[in-house]
């Protein structure tokens, strides 16, 4: 957490002088509203794009053609979020370090509305592990833990990253689907994928739980993890870095702060 900070301020701030990147960020004074009418509109497009290649790709070409419409509106709709962000870095050497893209969307579980739910640039990516997160079932296709939300067994002992990046969550809470004829509250899921890959990929692990202690469960974690084999990594022909080039889509182990506390305000960090 406190490296999260640290970035945000070292990014945004104005001591990068020079560093600064002529590309930076915009000013909420300045908001573009042809762009964002635009992504309004591509927003409409990618879910009716959505729709058709679900119901209507009856041959391979066609299917084909359908696919090649839906990547050629989310790129867009990416590149306009990415030109208009506010939380981009300042500073052009931290954000070739650490800033990336992802690419988030929602999906109703009830009538299966598709829809593109913002692609903001990101430095360090936040991993919640604590029981809100388990009491909502985000894991109950898993036995384990289906069998504890079910009364049948304790909490887990550990969960794993890999399946914790790969999973769907539930949309924020009092999200209503955007569906006229559906209009549900609390039946959305939420998929975040990666589109810009970061050169240095760095999770935070949050263990807060509402009342304010740390959840206890261990997280399995490997030396190295392929975010493609995941299925994570959402890309248009190949993976891409930062600057839109190609780039691999697999991390190594660097290094590993722990924290040892009874709370999320107290302890140490080793």
């Amino acid at each position: 957490e406190f490296l999260s900070q640290l970035l945000d301020v070292l990014g945004s701030s104005e001591l990068a002088g020079g560093d600064s990147s002529p590309s930076s960020p915009r000013n909420h004074a300045t908001e573009d509203k042809e762009a964002m009418q635009r992504l309004e509109k591509l927003e409409r497009d990618i879910t009716d794009a959505f729709k058709a290649l679900e119901q209507y790709s009856d041959t391979p070409a066609h299917a084909q053609r359908l696919k090649t419409n839906v990547h050629n509106l989310r790129y867009e709709y990416s590149m306009i979020q990415w030109a208009m962000s506010a939380t981009r870095m300042h500073s052009r050497s931290l954000s070739a370090l650490f800033e990336g893209q992802r690419l988030a969307s929602t999906r109703c579980q009830k009538c299966g509305r598709y829809c593109a739910s913002g692609a903001e640039p990101f430095v360090v990516e936040e991993i919640v592990v604590n029981s809100s997160r388990f009491e909502n079932g985000w894991l109950s296709q898993l036995g384990q833990i289906g069998s504890w939300i079910h009364g049948m067994q304790s909490p887990p002992s550990s969960v794993s990253l890999q399946d914790l990046l790969k999973e769907e969550s539930p949309a924020p809470e009092g999200y209503k689907c955007p569906n006229p004829k559906c209009l549900q509250v609390g039946c959305s899921t939420r998929t975040t994928q990666y589109l810009r890959l970061p050169a240095n990929l760095v999770f935070h692990i949050n263990r807060a739980q509402p009342d304010g202690s740390r959840c206890d469960i261990a997280l399995e974690f490997e030396s190295t993890i392929n975010l493609a084999k995941l299925g994570v990594v959402v890309h248009f022909g190949k993976p891409l870095d930062r600057n839109l080039s190609p780039c691999p889509t697999v991390y190594t182990l660097k290094g590993v702060v722990f924290h040892r506390g009874t709370s999320a305000r107290s302890g140490h960090y080793f």
